[in-house]
Formats: structure tokens, sequence, C-alpha cells
């Protein structure tokens, strides 16, 4: 099962600026107080717990409106709701949310029928038989991989930096 921070993570990075980097805290809390309903919640600071993975409970309100922010099913930001591709599908198509109404009850061999029966139909639409599920990563880091860290030099690391920019030489 995905983690929140993960979902986050896969979410922002099919929405990067255009300098090529998913949208900064600051950036999406604007966004989320610019929406129509906006109340409260988004903070810079709690979407950077969210992202990090040190918060992993947001309220409803939060995740409805990095949601809409983020162009996602809300129920995917939920725990236990991994299969984007699915719930994207039934959250914009009736007629799916139909079928699957219509699917509920049915014994298990009837439900292989019913895909075996949908994937003869895929074919002479010349579709794919197989709808690959979009694979996210379980162990996806938090999205800031690749942004440019300063990493802390040790005092020996910035005396030798030092002594290299006083005396021109190239930095390593």
């Amino acid at each position: 099962m995905l983690t929140l921070a993960a979902k986050l993570t896969f979410l922002l990075r099919r929405r990067r600026g255009p300098d090529g980097e998913p949208p900064s805290n600051l950036v999406l809390s604007r966004q989320i107080r610019a929406l129509p309903d906006f109340k409260r919640g988004g903070s810079p600071g709690q979407l950077s717990n969210l992202r990090r993975g040190v918060d992993d409970n947001p309220t409803v309100a939060t995740i409805g409106a990095l949601a809409a922010v983020l162009d996602a099913p809300s129920a995917f930001l939920l725990p236990g709701w991994d299969d984007i591709d699915a719930l994207t599908l039934v959250g914009h198509h009736p007629g799916v949310r139909e079928v699957v109404r219509h699917l509920d009850g049915l014994p298990p061999e009837e439900l292989l029928e019913v895909l075996v029966h949908v994937r003869k139909r895929r074919i002479a639409a010349g579709l794919d038989p197989n709808c690959p599920r979009t694979a996210i990563p379980e162990d996806i880091d938090s999205g800031d991989t690749d942004r440019r860290h300063r990493r802390r030099r040790t005092p020996e690391e910035q005396a030798e930096y030092a002594a290299n920019v006083l005396e021109g030489r190239p930095q390593s």
C-alpha cells in the first residue's frame, strides 16, 4: 500500500513546472488558497510535512484541496486506494460507475466471463486487450531528489574551499 507522501510525490512529478521541477510547497499553498471553496489548511509547512511523510493524517478538506489542485481523484489520496487509473476512469465517466454497480453481487466466475468479454470487445475496437496499471513504486522518494540541495561541508572542506576560491583554483 502506498503512503500519502508517495502518492503526492507521484502526482507532483506528473505536474512539473516550466523549470522542469515539481511545484514548491509555497506554490501549492497559493493554489490551494485560491480555490473558490477554500476555508483553511494547506500551509507550506503542512504541505512539507505531508510530502515528507511526517504528517499522514490531513483533514478531509486538505485532501479535497490537494486533489483539486493536483487534478486527481480525492480517493487516491486515501489509504488503500492506490489504482489512480481506475479511480480517474470511474470519476470521469458516469457510465463506468453504472457498469461497476451492475457487477456488484456477481459470483467470481461470472466476473471472469465479463472480463473475457470486455477484452474481446477491446480487441474488436482495435485497443490493447490488457490495461496495465500505472506502476507507482512504494519506496518512491519525497520528490525533492531532483532539486539542488546544498550539502554541508565539514570544517576541513570549508577551509579547502575558501583557499581554492582565494587562490583562483577550480572547485571540486
